[in-house]
């Protein structure tokens, strides 16, 4: 009963605007027919001046704003994919520079660490992404096939440049992990 009562006052509101808004053309009409052509001429110029104007502040501030907030956003988020590709990296190149690989201890706290700054910051296709590589990650075993896991790396990192702003239309599968991958080409056809 409630929503039927807030339907109808919205639908009489709508109403009422709508009403009001013809009333106040048919006066202004009224008011530009009984003036001077050469006035009426100068009016309308000046006011389509005026609204122009106004109308140029409203948007240009409206899309400063996004600006802002996209800058903003970007400033969080970017730590947070440099700790991703920088653990990715950690894993890939560990052996081959005498370090060690992360521990299982290391990878659960950077998991949950990386998890929390996500649900805060992270674009939907981010979170996606990332939860299609922890999938993945928690799955390999020496059986696994490796196409799948370095293509769920590479989705993540076109994710994270994505969401950064970079557009890569043509990128074909492979090419991000050709950067650090010598064999890529015998993983992915």
């Amino acid at each position: 009963m409630k929503k039927f009562f807030q339907i109808t006052l919205g639908l009489i509101l709508i109403a009422a605007m709508c009403w009001g808004t013809i009333e106040l053309l048919k006066f202004i009409w009224q008011l530009f027919s009984t003036v001077e052509p050469a006035l009426g001429a100068s009016l309308v110029a000046a006011s389509a001046t005026v609204l122009v104007s106004v109308l140029s502040v409203v948007l240009s501030k409206k899309s400063e704003g996004k600006a802002l907030i996209a800058a903003q956003l970007r400033e969080k988020k970017v730590p947070i994919y440099e700790k991703i590709v920088n653990h990715i990296f950690l894993v890939t190149y560990s052996e081959k520079l005498g370090k060690k690989p992360p521990t299982e201890k290391e990878n659960i706290q950077f998991f949950a660490d990386t998890t929390t700054e996500l649900i805060i910051w992270g674009s939907k296709e981010i979170i996606d992404a990332f939860a299609d590589f922890r999938s993945q990650i928690m799955k390999i075993t020496t059986e696994t096939d490796p196409t799948l896991a370095v293509t769920t790396v590479e989705d993540l990192l076109l994710a994270i440049r994505k969401d950064l702003g970079h557009h890569h239309p043509n990128f074909k599968r492979g090419q991000l992990l050709r950067l650090y991958i010598n064999d890529i080409e015998n993983y992915i056809k």
